[in-house]
């Protein structure tokens, strides 16, 4: 998952990393934003790795909807903590 600023505020963009393609885009970055999206996403069961920033918003998001994905940190966010 990534979140990037939108017009009007947040989007976050759900990809499929085994076929390098963005699978949707949902706006806002909160629970509560994308609960309505993910309760109703097919197959969230079968997701075993998620690789996103690792902001506690977003790692609660993942615990809740994908209970058997591994959470990883993604690469930008890595080296950006680093040069800080």
């Amino acid at each position: 998952m990534v979140s990037k600023r939108a017009l009007n505020g947040f989007a976050t963009t759900f990809c499929d990393l085994a076929k390098h393609k963005v699978y949707d885009v949902v706006l806002g970055r909160s629970q509560l934003a994308l609960e309505s999206f993910l309760s109703r996403l097919k197959g969230r069961h079968k997701v075993r790795v998620v690789c996103m920033d690792l902001s506690s918003t977003y790692r609660a998001v993942v615990r809740k909807f994908f209970p058997n994905a591994l959470i990883v940190a993604d690469r930008f966010h890595v080296i950006r903590l680093i040069l800080q």
